[in-house]
């Protein structure tokens, strides 16, 4: 199901996705005499946010010049679920200036969402929010990750810097593909699992996991997921 709703960088498209969310992919027992622990999945309708972000020439510009900075100060070769030409520290936005307006244009986005989705259009959490993680990732020919998630991240996101007509989509769930466009931003809850298949052409993209500070502001009673939005 494809929606529409409007903000000041752009059209977003909310994508409803039908899948079973789990944590891990596998049992957890815990080794403790309390109780063993049983992992269960359930079928959910869960929202992704899509942001076209071509009108933001800084920011992505700004983004690449990072990401070509970074390979060079950070040329080794890291171990993790992505297979990749090339994958960035994890605390990328602390490391090089330039990722910053891009992380701030994710975090303002990530408001307007959480307010006028998740809270009824009411209240401003743009200090609530910070970005937890933020790395680059450089796939070439045969590159994927494999099926995971972000959690305990309360939102994650993903902008495409390159991507062509061949680039591997992103996956949600087992069957939910999206496709990695230029200049394109998903937002997302961060227990969503989600994966990278084989990709075939050049794929560049910016990754960030995004917490609260102060989850204990939230005001759970009044908090609604109703968005007003426009059929498409």
């Amino acid at each position: 199901m494809l929606q529409q709703v409007l903000y000041p960088y752009g059209s977003a498209i909310v994508l409803y996705v039908n899948l079973s969310i789990s944590l891990l992919n596998f049992l957890i027992i815990m080794e403790r005499p309390v109780a063993k622990v049983e992992l269960q999945t359930v079928e959910s309708l869960t929202p992704i946010f899509a942001f076209d972000l071509s009108s933001r020439t800084f920011e992505l510009e700004k983004a690449k010049l990072a990401v070509n900075e970074l390979q060079i100060s950070n040329p080794e070769k890291r171990t993790s679920n992505v297979y990749s030409e090339w994958l960035s520290p994890k605390n990328s936005h602390q490391l090089n200036p330039n990722l910053l307006p891009l992380c701030n244009l994710a975090l303002d986005i990530t408001n307007q969402v959480w307010v006028d989705i998740f809270s009824g259009g009411e209240g401003n959490f743009r200090d609530d929010f910070y970005i937890w993680q933020c790395w680059s990732i450089v796939y070439g020919q045969g590159g994927y990750a494999a099926s995971h998630n972000h959690f305990p991240s309360f939102f994650s996101c993903v902008i495409y810097l390159e991507a062509d007509n061949v680039s591997a989509p992103i996956v949600f769930g087992k069957n939910e593909a999206r496709p990695a466009i230029q200049n394109a931003m998903y937002l997302f809850p961060g227990i969503l699992q989600h994966e990278v298949p084989e990709n075939k052409g050049r794929r560049i993209a910016v990754a960030m996991n995004i917490l609260k500070k102060n989850p204990d502001k939230i005001n759970w009673d009044n908090l609604l997921y109703n968005p007003v939005v426009e059929n498409i």
